[in-house]
């Protein structure tokens, strides 16, 4: 297969793979459950991140790419009103039913991040909660989350680190090989905390902050539960699903090894975001 060839076809992958992830909140809520029971660092992303938004009574927020919408309850609590954009209908049909218990001023829109259908200066707060990695114009998207900002407001953009569970992706890779598998090719396009001149590009104000963190698994089981609910199908083609039990066995090996040299089999999952005022 050539370079070309390869590149296409774990592109595709990629697309499959995402319409895949995001076609319900089942996956998602495994990731998130993950990163709540299996953290290093025992204060929480989610209360690092409102700090950064600095939410105040009477401001409205957009949440681009906002998934089922996990900081919408504790927003609307703070008197925000929150406007919730996606493009996944099973996204969608989740944050809408969120947004119908909370009441207004919570809403949400089936939007592109690249398009989005507000006024320009609309909001006080625009927040992009690890999504620009999913966009392909990732500089028309910050230019139209710039445009619905107020003068006065912020954006955040939330991300990975560059290196963020590289140790996970490697071993999926090795195990891949191992099995004759193609592991989908990493993609170079992603958006991650060292793209702060592509912010600036657009934000001339952006500052990075970063958060340090890691997983901790003192057993393989959580660990290949999270592998499941998402690095597992990053194959060459995607295939049938048959592939799933060979590489779970695969990395339980790996898993168990690591576990019985270092105690603990631990992933770095640095991340942070970027913060702009306007």
């Amino acid at each position: 297969m050539t370079g070309e060839r390869r590149a296409e076809r774990s592109a595709d992958a990629r697309a499959a793979h995402l319409v895949d992830q995001y076609s319900d909140t089942e996956k998602l809520r495994i990731r998130i459950d993950t990163h709540e029971r299996y953290s290093e660092r025992t204060d929480t992303f989610f209360d690092w991140m409102l700090a950064h938004i600095a939410p105040e009574r009477g401001m409205r927020l957009l949440d681009v790419g906002s998934g089922p919408g996990p900081y919408h309850a504790a927003l609307a609590e703070r008197g925000v009103g929150v406007v919730a954009t996606d493009q996944s209908s099973g996204m969608m049909r989740e944050v809408m039913a969120q947004a119908a218990r909370l009441g207004p001023p919570t809403a949400a829109v089936r939007a592109d991040a690249a398009a989005l259908p507000f006024a320009e200066a609309t909001f006080d707060r625009v927040m992009a909660n690890h999504m620009l990695y999913y966009v392909e114009d990732q500089t028309r998207a910050l230019a139209d989350m710039r445009r619905a900002l107020r003068p006065g407001g912020r954006v955040i953009l939330a991300t990975n680190a560059a290196d963020a569970q590289g140790v996970l992706s490697d071993l999926h890779e090795r195990a891949c090989r191992g099995l004759a598998y193609v592991p989908a090719a990493r993609d170079a396009s992603t958006f991650t905390l060292s793209d702060l001149p592509l912010v600036r590009s657009v934000f001339p104000s952006a500052q990075v902050h970063v958060r340090e963190d890691a997983f901790v698994f003192y057993d393989a089981a959580p660990a290949l539960r999270y592998y499941g609910s998402g690095v597992i199908d990053l194959i060459v083609p995607r295939g049938d699903g048959r592939h799933r039990r060979p590489l779970l066995d695969a990395m339980r090996i790996e898993i168990d090894a690591a576990i019985a040299r270092d105690g603990v089999f631990r992933v770095p999952k640095n991340a942070g975001c970027f913060v702009a005022d306007v």
